[in-house]
């Protein structure tokens, strides 16, 4: 499978969800292209806002391989379903920080979660509470996110979708935040069992982790399928980072 493909195949817009946070969240959010540093490198990404004040909450999208970040396409429509239900977004190209030339080295995946973390505490320095902040990742990002969540980042909860150990070998978590798995019931890409694998690793790390199946899926999701991934992800964040009662 050519890697830069992995997220062409979806079409560019998501169903609408079945119920919204609030009224609020009718309106349209926006989005404009920034730039922010990590070690020293420009990293690009898309920052995306809820109309009005939202949840005051705030998530980091790890794109997959070989993906571009772009103001179309089932990435930067999950983006505008995340804003539209209260949700700041930033989704940074972290391959700006390390090329991927498929190899990997540990430098590489660190110089990764660096990215990661650096845009959560974007959020942070900007007002966002570090206990409404989340990271979510597709495919090699759904390691990226995950792994670094449980690492140096401040970040509260994580998503990671289409991922597995066969992704990379996770690290034992230096930090505990509960994590949502999102995997395909037909993911000939990354395999079911290597996601059991890498749930199986994290619970027995001591970490509050759950597993959801999109059936029929397979690794390049269509159109429902990526509106039921928002709606999993946004229930699970509901929960954590985006509880309206959170500051009482």
């Amino acid at each position: 499978m050519d890697r830069r493909s992995l997220l062409a195949g979806a079409a560019a817009s998501l169903a609408t969800p079945a119920a919204s946070w609030s009224a609020v969240a009718q309106q349209e959010p926006t989005h404009e292209g920034l730039t922010f540093e990590s070690n020293g490198k420009p990293i690009r990404a898309i920052h995306y806002r809820p109309a009005g004040e939202g949840r005051r909450a705030a998530i980091v999208m790890m794109h997959g391989s070989g993906a571009r970040i772009a103001n179309r396409g089932p990435w930067h429509e999950l983006a505008l379903r995340f804003a539209g239900d209260g949700y700041q977004v930033l989704t940074p190209l972290f391959t700006d920080a390390y090329p991927d030339d498929g190899i990997r080295p540990e430098r590489m995946m660190e110089a990764w979660r660096d990215v990661g973390e650096d845009a959560i505490d974007w959020f942070i320095d900007r007002g966002v509470d570090r206990r409404r902040t989340a990271m979510f990742g597709y495919s090699l990002g759904s390691y990226v996110a995950v792994d670094g969540a449980l690492g140096n980042s401040r970040a509260a909860a994580a998503v990671g979708l289409a991922g597995g150990v066969d992704v990379y070998t996770p690290r034992p978590p230096r930090r505990r935040v509960p994590v949502l798995i999102i995997r395909a019931e037909n993911d000939t890409h990354v395999l079911p069992r290597n996601t059991a694998a890498w749930a199986a690793f994290l619970r027995e790390h001591d970490i509050n982790t759950r597993v959801e199946v999109i059936e029929g899926a397979g690794h390049l999701f269509r159109p429902p399928e990526w509106a039921e991934i928002f709606s999993r992800a946004s229930t699970f964040y509901a929960g954590n980072i985006g509880r309206l009662d959170q500051d009482n």
